[in-house]
């Protein structure tokens, strides 16, 4: 880290912003490389002419550093209950078009894979995801239920129906769902997603 020998502070002296978008482009391109694992705070110090001190500077450890560079939510529980607060009725669709949006314009294929390469490769990011979800995820949406297990149970059918629905279209590409018009493809999964969610309902 840059040393101001006449102020006495620390701290980085570029001009602000200037190497901190530096650091989250260089991480960017290294985490979609090589993977969460593979990537390092060294070498993306390297890359992109710094301190290696200056990275946790500005975001504090590799994992925030990560879910800074890929934009990503920082709460789903909420966006998934806030999909469900108006009532059961049209919530498959509700959550089926807010799926596409968040992937078609929040997210990218890049993304998508260096998501997916963290949580395969790293034992830690793994274990640290399945504890989020089943904690933080899972448990706010099911909690104060008459059968939260149950209710977990649904979400999590209804997520990975979500997943293998955007992996096909965005990341294996797979024709003809790959090209299918966004609203097409919502009129024809919201009905899978509806019925999870009917279900959630029931069990409340």
């Amino acid at each position: 880290m840059a040393h101001d020998e006449k102020s006495g502070k620390r701290g980085p002296q570029a001009k602000r912003g200037t190497v901190r978008a530096r650091i989250l482009e260089v991480a960017r391109d290294e985490f979609i490389a090589k993977g969460y694992d593979g990537a390092t705070i060294r070498e993306i110090a390297r890359v992109a002419q710094c301190d290696n001190a200056l990275v946790s500077y500005y975001f504090g450890s590799k994992q925030l550093l990560f879910r800074e560079c890929f934009n990503l939510p920082l709460d789903p529980a909420q966006e998934v209950l806030q999909e469900l607060a108006p009532g059961p009725n049209g919530a498959g669709e509700r959550l089926a078009r807010h799926s596409l949006w968040l992937y078609e314009e929040h997210l990218t294929a890049d993304t998508m894979q260096a998501l997916m390469r963290a949580l395969i490769t790293d034992a830690v990011t793994s274990q640290r995801f399945r504890t989020y979800m089943r904690n933080d995820v899972f448990g706010k949406i099911a909690e104060g239920t008459r059968h939260p297990d149950r209710i977990s149970e649904e979400i999590e059918l209804a997520m990975a129906t979500m997943y293998g629905i955007v992996t096909m279209r965005y990341i294996v590409k797979l024709e003809p769902i790959a090209s299918m018009p966004r609203e097409r493809l919502i009129h024809d999964i919201a009905p899978l997603i509806q019925y999870r969610v009917d279900r959630i309902f029931a069990l409340s």
